[in-house]
C-alpha cells in the first residue's frame, strides 16, 4: 500500500493589511506605544486570563513593540494591530504563534481593550484572519484556547466557527510561568 501525500505547502505571506466592516488590521507601529498600553498592556483586567504581565510603563511595552515590528520582516509573521476606522485608534490586536508548517498548524490569540468589550470586536477580526490564514496562507488547521472562567471568549471562537474540542491543563513559559486549565477550540475550513 502506498501512501499519498499532499505536496501543497504553506504560502506564508505576513501581515497583511485586512479590513473587516468597522476594523483595519494592519501591522503595529511604534506610534501605536501610547494606545496599547493604555488599552491593554497596562490593565490588569485585560491580563486576568491571558499568559502575559502587565506593564509597568510605555517603555515596557515600547519594547515588546521593537520586537514585534522587527518581526514582520518574516513572511511567517503574523501579528494585527485592530485599528478602529472611525477613530483610528488601536483598541486590539490579533496574532498566530506555534505555526508548524508540515501540518499546517498555527495557533491564534487575540486581545481587546477592555472598553470595547461585548461589542462583538473580537468575532469580527477572528473571523477575518481565520478566513485569510486558511484561504490566503493555506493552514488546515487553526487552534485557540482561552482560560476556563473566560467563557466571553469561548463565545467569539463558537461565533467565529471554531469547535470546542477538549479542556486541557496549558503551561505557558516566558516572563512568568503560568499554569492555566484552558478550554481548546479547533477551527478546520471546510
Amino acid at each position: 500500500m502506498q501512501l499519498c501525500l499532499s505536496n501543497s505547502k504553506l504560502k506564508h505571506k505576513g501581515t497583511l493589511l485586512l479590513e473587516t466592516d468597522r476594523f483595519i488590521l494592519r501591522q503595529f507601529q511604534i506610534n501605536d506605544v501610547h494606545d496599547v498600553f493604555i488599552n491593554w498592556s497596562s490593565d490588569a483586567e485585560s491580563a486576568k486570563y491571558n499568559a502575559w504581565s502587565v506593564h509597568e510603563s510605555e517603555n515596557v511595552t515600547r519594547g515588546y513593540m521593537s520586537d514585534w515590528i522587527n518581526n514582520y520582516k518574516r513572511l511567517n509573521y503574523y501579528h494585527w494591530a485592530i485599528e478602529d476606522k472611525n477613530s483610528g485608534e488601536v483598541v486590539g490586536s490579533i496574532s498566530v504563534s506555534n505555526i508548524k508548517d508540515r501540518k499546517k498548524y498555527c495557533e491564534i490569540g487575540y486581545t481587546v481593550a477592555r472598553k470595547r468589550w461585548n461589542e462583538g470586536i473580537a468575532t469580527e477580526v477572528l473571523m477575518c484572519v481565520l478566513e485569510f490564514l486558511t484561504s490566503d496562507a493555506g493552514f488546515a488547521t487553526i487552534r485557540a484556547m482561552h482560560d476556563v472562567r473566560n467563557k466571553a471568549s469561548g463565545r467569539v471562537m463558537e461565533k467565529a466557527g471554531m469547535i470546542f474540542v477538549k479542556n486541557q491543563m496549558q503551561i505557558f513559559l516566558g516572563g512568568h510561568n503560568l499554569i492555566m486549565n484552558c478550554s481548546i477550540y479547533d477551527y478546520r475550513k471546510h
